[in-house]
């Protein structure tokens, strides 16, 4: 693993990021759906790197 600590965001940035609500993360998890998430320390934290992924999945291009 590299040496260099990836900086974790917790709900209410992961929420900010997505435009969405902290309640609607939740339920998110609740449900298996959305972004994927740790636990540390009993804590929910989301990756910066696991949100963009989440994003660009949920691209939708139009039809040529």
């Amino acid at each position: 693993m590299d040496s260099k600590a990836v900086r974790l965001l917790d709900e209410s940035e992961a929420a900010e990021c997505l435009h969405v609500s902290k309640r609607t993360l939740q339920g998110f998890r609740q449900r298996r759906i959305g972004p994927p998430f740790v636990r540390v320390g009993g804590r929910v934290r989301y990756r910066p790197a696991d949100l963009e992924a989440y994003i660009e999945a949920a691209r939708v291009l139009p039809i040529e």
